[in-house]
């Protein structure tokens, strides 16, 4: 009886340990990622291969324009600029889902792959998108629409240019990424550089650390780094705000205040609205410029 439970226990350790290799063979397998060489950017959201292409910096952008507009999920992707070369970085990315009541957009970095390239890479750009589509505008207009609360056009259209306008900026895991992957990268390449930019519906921001906020997240706890990336993104998200306010849709209009409409004696003059208009451009910029401080450099450049 004791050598039949012995003969069955070394079997289940067998299978066990035969089970661990398969899996362990399995991880090994799924690191070695395929690289696919393509004419252009896209979203490759199947996690089976990676892709390259190879386009400068501006013609990147501008097929990076087309997914803004066009694909409900993010990608990344690491520019070097020394080989025109596009590197697919993204990994699970998903679209904008409503979850517990707060809307996320789920995506991630392959940080493996991302190693290596800082290993053998001193320059180096991180490019990820923000999709011009949003699910939480869509959800609140049938809402409103269900509620008898229906929003008139206006309406409708200065909430998607808000919408906008946020998309400009790094979030806060946008943030933290860009402090962990820029301290790696200092690590490895004490005299590189590494910058980190978003392409939005308005146009390119650049943000990166300084070099007292190379030191500053180096050394202090991630409270104190969370705190600071917390009040970054408050005071961007107070200045985006254009609640009571009318936004222009071409801001490259320019009005002139001094100019004097002629009327006829019969017109009445309307009295002065108590609402302001904006530009989307300027308050993106001036969004954007809050976030500045002596640890963290943010910069807004719009398309030509």
């Amino acid at each position: 009886m004791l050598n039949y439970l012995t003969l069955i226990w070394t079997g289940i350790f067998a299978f066990i340990v035969c089970l661990n290799q398969i899996s362990i063979a399995s991880e090994k397998e799924n690191h070695k990622e395929k690289y696919v060489v393509i004419n252009n950017l896209v979203v490759n959201n199947k996690n089976k291969f990676r892709t390259i292409i190879y386009k400068n910096e501006e013609e990147g952008i501008l097929e990076m324009r087309k997914l803004i507009n066009t694909s409900e999920i993010e990608e990344s992707w690491t520019f070097l600029p020394h080989q025109e070369k596009w590197i697919e970085i993204g990994i699970n990315e998903e679209s904008e889902r409503k979850i517990n009541g707060n809307y996320i957009t789920k995506t991630g970095l392959d940080v493996q792959l991302l190693d290596e390239l800082i290993i053998g890479n001193k320059d180096m750009v991180v490019y990820h998108f923000h999709p011009s589509h949003s699910l939480h505008l869509e959800d609140e207009i049938k809402e409103r629409n269900e509620k008898g609360l229906t929003m008139n056009d206006q309406e409708i259209e200065k909430e998607k240019i808000k919408f906008l306008i946020k998309s400009a900026y790094p979030s806060k895991s946008d943030l933290m990424n860009m402090i962990g992957n820029s301290i790696e990268f200092f690590e490895k390449n004490p005299n590189g550089n590494i910058t980190f930019k978003i392409g939005s519906y308005y146009g390119i921001t650049e943000y990166y650390l300084t070099e007292e906020g190379r030191t500053y997240f180096n050394t202090n706890n991630s409270f104190e780094q969370m705190s600071r990336i917390t009040k970054a993104s408050s005071s961007a998200n107070l200045e985006a705000n254009v609640t009571g306010e009318i936004l222009e849709l071409n801001p490259r209009q320019k009005i002139n205040p001094l100019s004097r409409i002629k009327m006829s004696p019969k017109q009445k003059r309307k009295p002065s609205s108590r609402f302001k208009k904006i530009y989307p451009l300027s308050r993106v910029k001036k969004s954007v410029e809050t976030m500045n401080d002596e640890y963290l450099r943010v910069a807004f450049t719009p398309y030509e």
